[in-house]
């Protein structure tokens, strides 16, 4: 039974589990496209920071994050060139063979915890932008992910919007909150595992239950990433490779809709 055990939880959750956090649309590190030099976190400083949040207590994580902003990097250098990055990174040790389920899986809590414990300063003193920039999110249902989707949520509350975060909600969940409250607009992020016409069944069924006729649907996730246009095929208003696509696409929907009213 404990190999049989040890055969699912490689096979099937940790597969699963990494899939969530690379399909998640995020701004990570990439070798190729480095972030401007005052965000400069390197491979070498990638991989030192998962081993610091891996081996390490989590202070040290916050301590070493504090040293970074003393010496000049932002909050959302520190969201995006840091901790999803070593999200990234870890997925690519543990294919190595580098680390094993439960490194990976205290890194990826770890990494939740100083998102959520940096989020909040990340969006202080922002003016909210007020009515008509409401937004529910959500996992498309079936998704267990979370941690993309609350780096969406940072995003957009440092834009001005105010956020409801429903996370891994059923989709009774999810119909019922567009349909008792007021939403402008719903992000659903869909991962790699989520076919399309489940990504499609469900967008129909928000517009259908929504209290507001007109309210504006995005999703983001593994399938629009390259293909932020498959989404208007699946019957959404547009998708987005990443957070800031998603609020400039907004901004931009926004905007004509005023001109043509």
């Amino acid at each position: 039974m404990r190999r049989d055990l040890a055969k699912t939880i490689e096979t099937q959750v940790i597969p699963r589990l990494l899939m969530g956090h690379r399909a998640a649309g995020l701004d990570v590190y990439d070798a190729e496209s480095p972030v401007q030099a005052s965000e400069s976190f390197s491979y070498a400083d990638v991989e030192a920071f998962c081993e610091l949040i891996v081996r390490h207590p989590l202070p040290a994580a916050r301590q070493h994050i504090d040293s970074l902003i003393a010496g000049g990097m932002s909050l959302e250098g520190v969201i995006t060139a840091v901790l999803c990055s070593a999200a990234r990174h870890l997925g690519l040790l543990w294919d190595g063979d580098r680390l094993s389920f439960v490194d990976v899986t205290v890194g990826l809590s770890r990494i939740q915890q100083l998102l959520r414990s940096y989020g909040p300063a990340f969006s202080a003193d922002v003016v909210p932008k007020g009515p008509g920039y409401r937004i529910l999110l959500a996992l498309v249902p079936g998704g267990q992910h979370t941690l993309g989707l609350s780096v969406v949520e940072e995003f957009f509350r440092r834009a001005g919007w105010d956020v409801e975060n429903e996370g891994a909600a059923t989709r009774q969940q999810i119909l019922d909150r567009v349909h008792g409250e007021w939403f402008d607009a719903v992000g659903l992020s869909a991962s790699g595992e989520t076919s399309r016409d489940e990504i499609a069944a469900i967008i129909a069924l928000v517009r259908d239950a929504s209290a507001n006729p007109r309210i504006q649907v995005v999703v983001g996730g593994y399938h629009f990433v390259e293909q932020p246009q498959l989404a208007v095929e699946l019957g959404a208003d547009f998708g987005a490779r990443d957070p800031t696509h998603a609020i400039e696409t907004f901004a931009g929907e926004t905007l004509r809709a005023r001109i043509e009213g």
